[in-house]
C-alpha cells in the first residue's frame, strides 16, 4: 500500500470498526454507534467523498489525541491505536498534498 491513495485510512477505519464491534459485545449502547460511524467513514473514504475525508481527519486526530493520553496513563494497548491513527493521518495528509500539487501544476 502506498501513502496518499487513502487505502491505509480505509483499512484503519475498518479495523477500528471491528474493534468497536468486539467491544460492543460488552457495552452495545456505547460502542455499536462508533462501529457504525467507523464503517460509514471507511466507506466514504473508500469512494473519495471529500466530506468523509475531512470528518475522518478530525475524528482520527481527536482519537489520536485521546489515545496518547491513555498511553501516557499506562494503557499500553492504546499504543496500537496511536500507531494506526498516525498512519491514517499520514495517509490523508499525503493525499491532500498530492491534490495540492496537482492543483498547483494546472
Amino acid at each position: 500500500m502506498k501513502f496518499g491513495d487513502l487505502k491505509v485510512t480505509t483499512l484503519v477505519l475498518a479495523i477500528q470498526g471491528l474493534l468497536a464491534l468486539y467491544q460492543g459485545t460488552k457495552f452495545p449502547e456505547v460502542y455499536l454507534p462508533f462501529a457504525l460511524f467507523d464503517f460509514l467513514l471507511a466507506w466514504g473514504v473508500y469512494v473519495s467523498n471529500k466530506t468523509a475525508i475531512k470528518v475522518s481527519l478530525v475524528y482520527l486526530a481527536i482519537d489520536l489525541f485521546l489515545a496518547i493520553f491513555y498511553l501516557i496513563s499506562g494503557v499500553l494497548l492504546k499504543g496500537i491505536i496511536v500507531l494506526l491513527d498516525f498512519l491514517a493521518i499520514h495517509d490523508m495528509l499525503s493525499y491532500i498534498q498530492d491534490l495540492y500539487r496537482e492543483e498547483q501544476s494546472l
